[in-house]
């Protein structure tokens, strides 16, 4: 039988940039960048909605934070799915946010919620224009071992939630090892020293810096490493067409490792 394929995530969940092809000009990319046709088609969520011969619905976006993720969360669990429902959900860099901004500042632009990236200028417009200090806030109101331990929290809130109305529910790291007290027992490749899909992909669990998606060379060598073996694209270290096919057969060999097991 058909069933829902309920995805949370990123840009790597998304399928940003799958479209990059090699060779191609930096501003041929930009416009198919977040092509939405190309992202359901390539990235590693379509792949696999093609293989289980599922539906995916997918709130996974550009520059999300797992708080967003959150919120589109309780926004769609309302009440209990009429049909089988499978959740895969990908937890992004701690160093991102979401604001509610009433005014952008164009008229054409309404308002809502905004993704911030923690000294990621692009993304700190919505801060900026209220003159919120990034660097202040971070001093004052944000804590990386707080912030793992919120995310410990969530995750079995809603590991309880899906048991109790009976969705089959699949966590796993996107592009960082998160340390966290114990890990829950939805989670993929615990049996990997680091479980994050980059390090996966790269075959390097040495002890790395964070990947905060700021393109600095105080960013992650991980995410380096990826551009060397070509498996991001050039212009924004997204995973190419080839490193999504590889993301999927990753994914689906876990999940029915996991389901044989049990």
């Amino acid at each position: 039988m058909s069933f829902d394929l309920v995805t949370f995530g990123c840009s790597w969940m998304k399928g940003v940039g799958v479209g990059y092809e090699s060779g191609m000009k930096k501003e041929e990319y930009k416009k198919l960048r977040n092509n939405g046709e190309i992202c359901e088609k390539y990235s590693f969520r379509g792949i696999l909605s093609e293989k289980w011969g599922c539906n995916n619905i997918n709130y996974a976006c550009m520059g999300s934070s797992n708080m967003r993720q959150f919120r589109n969360a309780m926004e769609h669990f309302k009440c209990k799915p009429e049909k089988k429902t499978v959740v895969l959900w990908g937890i992004t860099s701690i160093f991102r946010h979401e604001v509610w901004v009433n005014k952008i500042g164009r008229d054409d632009k309404p308002k809502g919620y905004r993704n911030v990236l923690y000294g990621h200028a692009p993304h700190e417009g919505a801060f900026k224009m209220h003159k919120v200090n990034v660097n202040e806030h971070l001093e004052h109101h944000f804590d990386e071992e707080n912030e793992i331990k919120v995310l410990c929290n969530q995750m079995d809130h809603w590991n309880l939630f899906f048991e109790s109305i009976g969705v089959e529910n699949y966590w796993f790291d996107t592009f960082n090892h998160h340390n966290y007290p114990y890990v829950n027992s939805r989670m993929l490749f615990t049996h990997k020293r680091k479980r994050d899909l980059l390090s996966i992909l790269v075959d390097d669990y040495r002890d790395d810096t964070y990947h905060a998606s700021q393109f600095s060379s105080d960013d992650s060598v991980r995410i380096s490493d990826a551009l060397k073996l070509k498996l991001v694209n050039p212009y924004s270290s997204h995973p190419t067409k080839e490193t999504h096919v590889k993301i999927a057969e990753l994914i689906d060999e876990e999940i029915n490792l996991i389901n044989n097991i049990r």
